[in-house]
């Protein structure tokens, strides 16, 4: 493939306070071929404005301009809906970091491979060696997280040289997060959704101990963390109705069976509820959600009848402990089936 296609394409560069190699950085993306470059001012200082006045001259550059910094999700969102409104005839877009970390040329590879494919493209660094330990250490803990939570390795988490086809960017756009956040966001959206993601290796380029980087170590790590964990928010919630109901219910005498069918019933609609516009964020028929869903709750709930008796049978623990224990092993199995069966992606509806 030749560069002559990379007008496809646009380079979204978001940029706060950026360091003075940032316009050689752009006209190096422009020496490559890439005729569109929507570069996001991001509230800078008046320090940095030559930087910005420098780069705004260049033929194919788009200078969009925050009044106050807004956070890099927002960043990406203010370009990701310029790009949508200005031009629709693009393919899809790569999103860069201003920070120098990323090579020009790993930046034409996501690019192409972008176009070769139509997938979602993550330039993913290696991890190994050369890297600053706040780095390495957020990273590791957010690719456990990802894959015990959504059960999906991503070597790398937070990188941000991404190539992002024009289909995927309308969901994108209405995508909580303002700041560091919203690229976990994205990564839990297009997992949940099944959407087709290709890794692409790239360098791993460090400047000065990435002291250029402006990532809070604390505060963005907790935005996504808590991200990742809003996912099993609901159905902890559900868990902790449903065994409430079937201790009180065991309480007045009730026979295992009743007290398991009560309890159930009354977590349902909870659960139902939360997981359509918290977790899962749905759309489509809710007829159709609420019946597949019913349809999995029947399930579990034989499942679930099934695997208590066994356990109070076998072992001797009472009711509430093996209903714990029975709980536990079905959890994860219950929210890959809603996620899969009950909430797919609407969009492809």
């Amino acid at each position: 493939m030749t560069n002559k296609h990379l007008g496809q394409l646009a380079v979204i560069i978001p940029a706060f306070n950026p360091e003075d190699k940032l316009p050689d950085f752009v006209r190096e993306l422009l020496a490559l071929g890439f005729p569109l470059i929507v570069v996001v001012d991001d509230g800078s200082d008046s320090v940095h404005a030559a930087v910005f006045d420098s780069i705004v001259k260049m033929t194919g550059i788009v200078l969009l301009r925050h009044a106050v910094n807004s956070g890099k999700g927002r960043a990406l969102k203010t370009a990701f809906n310029w790009c949508l409104c200005h031009h629709p005839e693009l393919r899809g877009v790569v999103t860069a970091d201003a920070d120098g970390q990323h090579c020009v040329h790993d930046i034409l590879r996501t690019a192409k491979e972008l176009l070769k494919t139509g997938a979602f493209v993550l330039g993913s660094r290696d991890f190994s060696v050369g890297v600053p330990l706040r780095s390495r250490i957020g990273n590791l803990c957010t690719r456990w997280l990802m894959i015990l939570l959504l059960g999906r390795k991503i070597s790398d988490t937070q990188t941000g040289l991404r190539g992002i086809p024009l289909s995927g960017l309308p969901q994108l756009v209405t995508l909580a997060g303002e700041r560091y956040e919203f690229e976990t966001n994205m990564l839990v959206d297009l997992i949940s959704h099944n959407v087709d993601m290709r890794q692409l290796p790239i360098a791993t380029i460090y400047i000065d101990g990435n002291r250029s980087s402006h990532f809070n170590p604390l505060l963005d790590s907790m935005r996504i963390y808590f991200v990742l964990i809003r996912f099993f928010t609901s159905s902890l919630l559900t868990a902790a109705i449903d065994f409430l109901v079937f201790a009180l219910a065991l309480s007045l005498d009730n026979e295992p069976l009743i007290a398991l069918a009560v309890a159930r019933l009354c977590a349902l609609s909870f659960n139902f509820l939360t997981n359509r516009h918290f977790v899962f964020k749905a759309g489509g028929a809710c007829a159709l959600a609420l019946l597949r869903f019913c349809g999995v709750v029947a399930g579990m709930f034989c499942l679930s009848y099934l695997a208590i008796r066994e356990i109070v049978a076998h072992t001797g623990i009472g009711m509430l402990g093996a209903k714990a224990i029975a709980e536990s092993m079905l959890f994860l199995i219950s929210f890959s089936v809603q996620r899969v069966f009950v909430f797919p992606d609407h969009r492809k509806e």
